[in-house]
């Protein structure tokens, strides 16, 4: 029966007076939310995205400088390029749980905004490096500064928005992936043309330029970011609540003030849980293809055709990034629609297979630069699904944050192998890149059936009540801590 009391905010712990608890949650005003979810879009979409737009190009800028004569500059000999794109992932990795797991006593809007001025700092400083120790330097400190964005901007976003909204927003920050690829192209391909000005060469021109937009986004974002719905200042009173109450609706579980505290207790259920270990090992398979794809695709084309030029091969990877964009957003759409996770991923998966076939196999140049385009159409798919999959079904705040935590510096540290997958001895096919990620995509399709099959499995003996006894004699409040573990809990598929 619904009566009249006081709760605690969800996601700011401050007391909301709400009667009739339990109608209201059937009751949103549907027209007054969409008001509120524009809002949100509209202040949190464009920074975020150009955010990661911005991390994405400043640790990628390198692959682009290759053809442009970094390595000869520097003096970098046999695979010390790619132990210098390598090693930037070791500090990367090293930042992410940490920073997921005490993101909020952080101050996430600062937290997020302040870590973008440190690394285009960093990123700026590269330009002028004399050598390959210098710039194992500055990429290891680019690693620390970049590595607690992506998962922080995984957390922050589930504050804001339902699980059935999540997708489609974290594809804006899967744009900013696509994005950086196809503005690296276009930059670097009109950069070239300052070779040489004012003794600089052009991939010391592409990093110098690109670095200074991040310092001043990252200003921006300092103060014009929320750290949670309660001190959104672009919203009222009235709309705060009604974000409160749109939480409590999504995920009943995840409404309890103890919810939305960082236990011990949470952080080791995660670590204890074979889901998310599960999830980890599909997100590490799934980014070798997408740093491979980040760091090679220009000396994968100019491969495709020696004769084409340095700024011709620039210019044929800006379609391929703007294609991968338009078909995780149209993924992600449908999949918010369906409410259905896995089978997208899968269906990627198979999709880039393909391509790396047509890559080994092509006969003519047409036919292995369409392939770059299949393996564009699930690249970002394969992860990005996970990634929004994962934390959907976590409602407790201290195992979502150490979840995705795991789930991105085990998938991140794909980096530190990925690059030596395409040594610069296997060309033009680079069959050893290319055959070894299509068996790990096939692992990807694997694992996405078996969670898949999991909880489907799960979500029906708990509808035929053959978990209930794990609620016997405990209290309402205690089965609504117990979190993804209930019997009540439904995953999302």
């Amino acid at each position: 029966m619904a009566t009249t009391k006081s709760h605690k905010s969800p996601l700011s712990g401050e007391f909301i007076s709400e009667e009739n608890t339990d109608e209201a949650l059937t009751t949103v005003d549907k027209a007054a939310e969409k008001i509120v979810l524009r809002k949100l879009d509209w202040h949190i979409l464009p920074l975020i995205t150009l955010i990661y737009t911005l991390a994405f190009l400043d640790r990628a800028n390198i692959g682009n400088g290759r053809l442009y004569g970094l390595e000869k500059d520097l003096g970098l000999k046999g695979n010390q390029f790619q132990t210098a794109v390598s090693v930037f992932f070791a500090t990367y990795v090293a930042c992410e749980v940490p920073s997921t797991i005490f993101l909020k006593k952080l101050r996430p809007a600062r937290f997020i905004s302040g870590i973008a001025i440190l690394w285009g700092i960093i990123a700026t400083f590269t330009g002028l490096v004399q050598n390959y120790e210098s710039l194992l330097a500055c990429r290891l400190l680019l690693g620390l500064a970049e590595g607690p964005l992506f998962p922080c901007l995984i957390i922050y976003l589930t504050f804001f928005y339902t699980r059935k909204e999540l997708a489609v927003r974290f594809g804006y920050v899967v744009l900013g992936g696509a994005l950086s690829g196809a503005i690296g192209g276009l930059l670097a391909y009109a950069i070239g043309y300052l070779d040489g000005r004012h003794g600089f060469r052009a991939w010391r021109w592409l990093l110098l330029i690109e670095g200074p937009p991040s310092v001043a986004i990252g200003g921006f974002g300092w103060f014009f970011l929320a750290d949670s719905p309660e001190s959104a200042w672009y919203l009222s009173l009235a709309q705060r609540e009604l974000l409160v109450i749109r939480g409590r609706r999504d995920q009943h579980e995840a409404s309890s003030p103890s919810a939305n505290a960082l236990h011990r207790s949470d952080v080791l259920a995660a670590i204890k849980d074979w889901k998310i270990w599960a999830f980890s090992v599909l997100n590490f398979l799934a980014d070798i293809q997408i740093f491979t794809y980040a760091y090679f695709l220009p000396t994968i084309i100019k491969a495709i055709n020696p004769a084409w030029s340095t700024v011709y091969v620039q210019a044929l990877t800006v379609p391929c990034y703007v294609w991968s964009a338009i078909a995780y957003f149209a993924v992600a759409y449908t999949s918010d629609k369906l409410q259905h996770r896995a089978v997208f991923g899968i269906l990627a998966c198979l999709v880039s297979v393909i391509g790396h076939i047509m890559l080994i196999a092509g006969n003519n140049v047409a036919a292995q630069y369409v392939g770059c385009f299949f393996i564009a159409s699930g690249i970002y798919i394969v992860s990005g699904i996970a990634v929004v999959w994962m934390p959907s079904n976590l409602p407790r705040y201290g195992k979502r944050s150490t979840a995705v935590g795991m789930q991105l510096m085990i998938g991140t540290s794909a980096g530190i192998p990925a690059p030596y997958l395409y040594p610069t001895g296997d060309t033009p096919r680079y069959i050893m890149g290319h055959s070894v990620t299509i068996g790990l995509l096939a692992l990807c399709a694997v694992i996405n059936g078996v969670l898949w099959w999991s909880m489907v499995d799960t979500n029906k003996k708990r509808a035929a009540g053959k978990e209930d006894w794990k609620i016997s004699g405990l209290t309402e409040e205690e089965i609504v801590g117990m979190g993804d573990s209930s019997p009540r809990y439904i995953y999302a598929i």
